[in-house]
C-alpha cells in the first residue's frame, strides 16, 4: 500500500498498520432521537420477563459513572405482539442539578454495547412526561407497532 507524501512522492506502508489506524481513528456516531434531557430511556437490555433483583443495581453501577443517578425506573409491557426488544423500558434519571452533559455522555458510552449478549439502545426521553410517571410508548413511537 503506498501512503502520499507530498506531489511526486510516495512511501510504501505496511497494509496491517493502515488498517490499525484507521480503526483507532474511528469515532462512534450516535444519533440523537431529539434534544438533550436528564432522563435516558435504555431498551434491549433485557428481554421480557427476565427482569431480577439485581437489574437496577447493575444499571445504577454502569451509569452512575457518567453523574450522579437519582432515579432509576424499570417498566415492563406485556401486551401481545408487542416488540420483544422494546419490551422492557429502563429509565435513568439525572440529578437535576446537573447539565444534560451527564446523560449526553452516558448515551453515548451506552448506546451499542452489549449487555446480557444483548445490544442496549439508548435515547432521550422527556423529563415531563417521565416525571408524570408516562413511561408506556405513544402511538406509533415503536415502529411496527400501533
Amino acid at each position: 500500500m503506498a501512503r502520499k507524501t507530498d506531489r511526486r512522492a510516495g512511501v510504501i506502508v505496511n497494509a496491517s498498520e493502515s488498517k490499525q489506524q484507521q480503526q483507532e481513528r474511528k469515532v462512534k456516531s450516535v444519533n440523537f432521537n431529539g434534544p438533550p434531557t436528564r432522563v435516558l430511556l435504555l431498551t434491549n437490555m433485557v428481554g421480557l420477563g427476565e427482569v431480577d433483583d439485581g437489574l437496577e443495581g447493575e444499571v445504577a453501577e454502569g451509569c452512575t459513572q457518567y453523574g450522579t443517578v437519582t432515579r432509576i425506573l424499570i417498566f415492563e409491557i406485556t401486551e401481545p405482539n408487542f416488540p420483544p426488544d422494546e419490551a422492557v423500558r429502563i429509565f435513568v434519571q439525572y440529578d437535576t442539578y446537573d447539565t444534560v452533559e451527564e446523560a449526553t455522555k452516558a448515551l453515548i458510552e451506552l448506546e451499542g454495547r452489549f449487555f446480557n449478549r444483548r445490544i442496549i439502545h439508548v435515547c432521550f426521553y422527556d423529563e415531563e412526561r417521565f416525571n408524570k410517571n408516562e413511561l408506556a410508548p405513544m402511538p406509533g413511537e415503536i415502529s411496527g407497532y400501533s
